[in-house]
């Protein structure tokens, strides 16, 4: 259901059809540009992008937070409005939350690899790969385990694991 879109400047943070993750602003029905009725497809889908913007010139930088974003495409995702709203936000919020948790581990892999992007990018698109491909993994974990968040004591445990390793990764936070 959720796909990566892997771009390098298509999807800009100026766009305001991205509204990029915050650990202030959880996701709200105003944040889902379609609203369909009725189980029309799914109770919610949320499009989200992961982006980076690297050159052979960031071995330099000491801090890639800025360098990579994490984004819900509002006019690309839906929630249905006649079924329980509140629980498909709780369940999107953990989707992007757990999507955060990956573009943190990007940022810190990226950092420890810096000095392999002096000799070109190419390695920024591997660890890019290979933590969406981990990301999807764990997607499908938490939609196995709680149901697609409707089983609220497995939502309650994984919402604690999610925050435990945002913590974690605090210092690989877009605004740090």
């Amino acid at each position: 259901l959720l796909i990566f879109l892997l771009t390098n400047f298509v999807f800009g943070q100026n766009n305001p059809d991205n509204l990029q993750w915050s650990a202030t602003h959880k996701l709200t029905l105003d944040d889902f540009s379609i609203k369909t009725k009725s189980l029309e497809t799914t109770s919610s889908f949320a499009q989200f992008s992961v982006d980076f913007q690297v050159s052979g010139f960031d071995f330099l930088t000491k801090n890639f937070n800025k360098k990579v974003h994490n984004y819900i495409i509002k006019t690309a995702s839906w929630i249905d409005t006649t079924v329980n709203v509140n629980q498909s936000l709780l369940y999107q919020q953990s989707l992007f939350d757990i999507c955060e948790i990956y573009t943190r581990q990007f940022r810190k892999a990226l950092r420890e690899n810096r000095k392999k992007i002096a000799n070109g990018t190419a390695i920024a698109k591997e660890l890019n790969d290979k933590i969406m491909t981990d990301f999807s993994k764990r997607r499908i974990d938490y939609d196995r385990e709680t149901k697609f968040g409707t089983d609220m004591t497995k939502q309650k445990e994984w919402e604690a694991q999610i925050q435990k390793e945002l913590l974690e990764l605090n210092d690989f936070a877009y605004d740090n």
